[in-house]
């Protein structure tokens, strides 16, 4: 025990340090208006009203000032502690005070002040700030009841105490006795840790995974405790698990306080509250005529300019508020004394608190929900008053947050609940095995890999999915449980950022977007979909892209959603790097909070290649890849890398071939083709369809699969899939056929058959080790397969035999079909096996010849449609008016003959020539791309964020060197969107509003009638 309080005396000091190093940055280094940017702080404040709250608090209202309706975005929330000081001093020097926030809203903030605090001076004319502090009492509280527990062993946790620190062992179970619960749906794993815990003569642990029902068993816990006449402290880290032991007690009618500031509790149960049980209790009208007394005495101090006055009215008010806190003292230990539960936080329940006024001895029994979320030091600040502890948790779950990483490393991040498993494991610990939450699909990955495969869905949940809500459409995507984008080989890498800053990924934000709104446009309601990310900078990408339209889809980070739950939740995992990086992705306890959080629709995107490096991330890929839809990003891809849907590659039921990568040929063959060698007369089998292992693709009926429009039907998906099929298998057999037959060497197929026909044979050519051509153009071509090491007729001179009439037919060739027409025009051959490009008349390798001649094509059409709009535009310029036209614009010119310089550079190098092509690039980039300039730019230089060319500092400005339109285009949009006028943009009104109008007329007719006062009163004495 002594070396256990002595390194964690040091340890909060090493991570209170932390907490304020980083808050000092932050105030002192960052300007005032930066401060506000971020939302920790708020400037040019006003003092709208003040009035006594509960427990003689001074509740000051604060307004924005200079005619400004509502405060800027913000992170100022109800709880927080925040300093006050004027707008024009230092934070540091000029404090006039610090209190907690108790409302906030749009346009008025409520701050609560301590009675020690003199308010009463401060000028309602003036500008104050509002600064969000580091709260330093928790860490005062943490270390008392360390002290505290340090001094002996007189206090009602001794016993305990030695027990939690093995100085004692263990007491043989108490005499157990007949239990009616009073949940009559608890299952069984529920109702043992209810006996177990009531059995317990020290400590009892009731480990929840998620969805066990943990909180149910802790009411019951408390309910059967409080029927056999005990007392009980219950406890929970967070102010939102209090309120919800609250909420569940209440409605069970039990006798419960609530501590803690009015500010920190849900609204809906503030009655519960100590100050809300207070201002109903039988002292209540002493309490209030006091409270009166005091608002009187502070009315006349606001009016009397006397010195004199204002002194005994200060005097006065000290008297009676403290009159106010004795009576309420009084009224304070009755109430609490009647209650059967007090509820409070870890600090809440701190020996300087109300819990003072009751004896040392008051409570039988202390509860801790959510005890894997609390540093153990602060479990010890409700465990010194109790002589029974329930630790209840899961410590496969986020840890508590901490600071500084080498506290955490040095111990601090241990809890109570793994230290004490450690010690005794099953002796003191029952777990909740049946789990209400997740599909059975869902839930089973976090069981077998963390809780020994121990979990069962209930009934009611094992095999829910969003199909069965009403109103939800029902089709390939509402019907699968688990849905895996994978992101590899997609080049949707991670944002390139210094370590210090939070990681992000556009491209998975991207892709997460266009899921949501496909649910939304299923009928799934904003309210059952989550957004999770493991970083912040992540989550900020997510909110731009939903919240504008979706704002109540919830988008946090996976810290932010413990201990909640959707219907449908989507994880960006952001990591994807060459290095295989994963960050703090391996944590497997972040993992397991972001996994269990769906109910009946879980959706990961990630890198496979990237969190592959991570043991237990890769678990994750392999199982969501067995038992779920896998599909790649590529599927919502768009050659200019947009986001779309898979129904964009099917027009009229077909799939459109020209829009799918050449990664995608596999995935549109459902019948894998082996080759057999050795086998004389045997065709390859087909093999059968498996679960795609990691980082396979998934064929054509899991990519369509999920991603159906409205307009293209599912009996039409299925026709299309039919006709693929069919096709398959016949080119399938005449292969097979060709390969087991030794008389045959070359097959030849007719021209009638289109493109697709041609690419599923190519395909399927491949698998089996042929060899296979494309020969002929435009309606003449027509594919060419022999095995290999067979040599083909060289197509010269199968062209000149059929120019010279020779109707010769080659012996080792099969026709399929129709026999092929001997009037077949096929390309120019070149020496060295070459032929001759129809578009551009290079020399090409007869295995790259098809992908060239698609370059090829391509590029004069782009250039056609180039050359059209140019003249388009000229066209349109000659018709308009004289007076309507306007000067060429001089940066246009410079980037239009930068582009055109760049070009030309680029047209001189050959295509095929992939080595060359980098090699200018680079030369390219090494030198600055504005007209004429020749200055290096590999050292020093720019690189543009519109036009991504690079330039030296003298023309890096993206005004100079042409994209000026780009960046008022960008400004301007910010505007619309934001609504928020920055320096430059606009000239803001210096008209005053009517109120300050108002206020300065005020003051310039009170000056006026001081001035005409001191006049007469000159005359009178003349």
């Amino acid at each position: 025990m002594e070396k256990f309080i002595e390194t964690h005396l040091k340890l909060l000091d090493l991570e209170r340090e932390t907490e304020i190093e980083e808050t000092r940055i932050l105030t002192e280094k960052l300007p005032p208006k930066e401060l506000q940017r971020r939302g920790v702080c708020l400037l040019k404040l006003k003092i709208s009203g003040r009035k006594t709250g509960l427990y003689g608090r001074t509740i000051l209202s604060f307004e924005a000032s200079g005619g400004i309706k509502e405060f800027p975005s913000h992170n100022i929330t109800s709880g927080d502690i925040v300093g006050l000081c004027q707008s024009s001093s230092d934070q540091q020097t000029d404090s006039a005070g610090s209190g907690i926030i108790t409302r906030v809203s749009q346009t008025e903030i409520n701050v609560a002040f301590d009675e020690s605090q003199d308010l009463f001076s401060l000028d309602d004319d003036a500008l104050y700030k509002l600064t969000k502090l580091a709260n330093d009492v928790t860490y005062k509280r943490i270390k008392n009841a360390l002290n505290r527990l340090s001094q002996g062993h007189s206090q009602p946790c001794s016993h305990l105490a030695s027990v939690l620190f093995q100085e004692s062992e263990l007491s043989p179970p108490l005499e157990s006795k007949e239990i009616y619960y009073i949940n009559s749906d608890l299952d069984e794993s529920q109702k043992e840790a209810v006996r177990f815990a009531l059995g317990q003569p020290e400590i009892a642990v009731v480990h929840g995974p998620p969805g066990t029902g943990k909180t149910t068993t802790i009411i019951e816990i408390i309910i059967q405790a409080v029927k056999q006449g005990k007392k009980i402290l219950a406890c929970a880290p967070s102010n939102i698990a209090v309120d919800n032991l609250v909420e569940r007690l209440a409605s069970n009618k039990q006798k419960i306080v609530r501590l803690g500031h009015p500010a920190r509790v849900l609204k809906h149960i503030q009655k519960y509250s100590l100050d809300a049980i207070l201002s109903t209790s039988d002292d209540t009208r002493l309490v209030e005529d006091v409270r009166s007394d005091m608002d009187k005495a502070m009315s006349k101090l606001k009016k009397t300019r006397d010195k004199g006055e204002r002194q005994r009215l200060r005097q006065d008010m000290k008297s009676l508020r403290k009159e106010l806190v004795q009576r309420e003292q009084t009224a304070i230990k009755q109430i609490l004394k009647k209650a059967d539960v007090v509820l409070a936080t870890m600090t809440g329940a701190s020996a300087d608190g109300p819990l003072k006024l009751l004896d040392d001895k008051h409570f039988d029994l202390g509860v801790i929900d959510e005890c894997s979320q609390a540093i153990e030091a602060a479990c010890w600040i409700p465990l010194l008053k109790v002589p029974r502890c329930i630790l209840a948790g899961d410590h496969l779950q986020l840890p508590p947050t901490i600071l500084s990483h080498e506290a955490a490393k040095t111990g601090l991040e241990t809890t109570l609940m793994e230290r004490v498993l450690g010690l005794y494991d099953n002796q003191i610990m029952r777990m909740l095995t049946t789990q209400y939450r997740m599909n059975q699909v869902i839930m089973q990955w976090s069981s077998d890999q963390l809780y020994d495969g121990k979990l069962v869905a209930h009934p009611s949940v094992s095999d829910h999915l969003l199909r069965d809500i009403p109103g939800i459409t029902d089709n390939e995507e509402t019907s699968e449980p688990l849905l895996l984008i994978d992101t590899a080989g997609c080049e949707m890498y991670e944002l390139d950022l210094p370590e210090e800053i939070s990681k992000g990924n556009e491209g998975e934000a991207d892709i997460v977007a266009t899921h949501v709104e496909k649910l939304i446009s299923y009928g799934l309601k904003q309210d059952d979909i989550a957004v999770i990310a493991p970083y912040n900078l992540q989550v900020e990408l997510l909110r731009l892209r939903l919240s504008s339209n979706y704002p109540k889809v919830e988008v946090k980070s996976v810290d932010g959603f413990q201990g909640r739950e959707k219907e449908a939740v989507v994880i960006s995992l952001v990591r994807s790097n060459p290095k295989g990086e994963v960050g703090f992705l391996a944590e497997k306890r972040r993992i397991n909070v972001a996994i269990t959080r769906a109910r009946r629709h879980l959706m990961v995107i990630c890198d496979s290649e990237t969190v592959g490096h991570d043991k237990f991330l890769k678990s994750l890929v392999e199982y969501m890849t067995c038992n779920g839809e896998v599909q790649t990003a590529h599927q919502y891809m768009t050659c200019n890398g947009e986001v779309q849907t898979a129904h964009q590659y099917i027009e009229d039921g077909v799939v459109n071939a020209k829009l799918l990568r050449p990664d995608h040929l596999s995935d549109l063959l459902s019948v894998k083709v082996t080759s057999q060698k050795g086998q004389k007369g045997q065709g390859a089998k087909p093999k059968q369809k498996q679960k795609p292992k990691q980082n396979e693709r998934p064929e054509p009926r899991d990519q369509l699969k999920g991603h159906g429009d409205n307009e293209v039907s599912k009996r039409t998906v299925e026709r299309d899939e039919a006709i693929l099929m069919k096709k398959t298998q016949e080119y399938q057999e005449h292969l097979d056929k060709f390969v087991t037959d030794p008389c045959q060497e070359i097959m030849e197929f007719p021209v009638s058959l289109n493109s697709y026909d041609r690419l599923i044979i190519h395909e399927l050519s491949e698998k089996l080790g042929l060899v296979h051509v494309s020969r002929g153009i435009d309606k003449e071509r027509h594919l060419v397969v022999s095995k290999p090491g067979i040599k083909v007729i060289e197509e010269k001179d199968s062209y000149e035999k059929q120019q010279t009439g020779d109707q010769e037919e080659i012996p080792t060739s099969t026709h399929l079909g129709e026999i092929k027409s001997q009037s077949d025009t096929t390309p120019a051959e070149s020496n060295n096996n070459k032929l001759i490009c129809k578009h551009c008349s290079k020399d090409v390798i007869k295995a790259n010849y098809s992908l060239h001649e698609i370059h090829c094509a391509r590029r004069q059409k782009e250039a056609a449609q180039s050359a059209s709009s140019v003249k388009n535009r000229k066209e349109s310029a000659k018709n308009r008016p004289e007076n309507q036209k306007k000067p060429p614009s001089s940066t246009k010119n410079m980037k239009t003959n930068a582009e055109k310089d760049v070009i030309a550079k680029l047209q001189n190098v050959d295509p095929d020539d992939f080595d060359a092509l980098i090699a200018s690039t680079k030369e390219l980039d090494s030198k600055c791309n504005f007209t004429k300039c020749k200055v290096k730019t590999l050292t020093l230089g720019h690189t543009c964020e519109f036009c991504q060319r690079r330039f030296c500092l003298n023309h890096s400005m993206a005004e100079v060197h042409g994209c000026g339109d780009a960046v008022k285009a960008r400004a301007r949009a910010t505007i619309i969107k934001e609504g928020v006028l920055y320096r430059g943009s606009g000239v803001p009104s210096k008209l005053p509003d009517a109120k300050q109008k108002a206020l300065l007329q005020k003051k310039m007719d009170k000056k006026r009638s001081e001035m005409e006062a001191d006049r007469q009163k000159k005359k009178k004495s003349k």
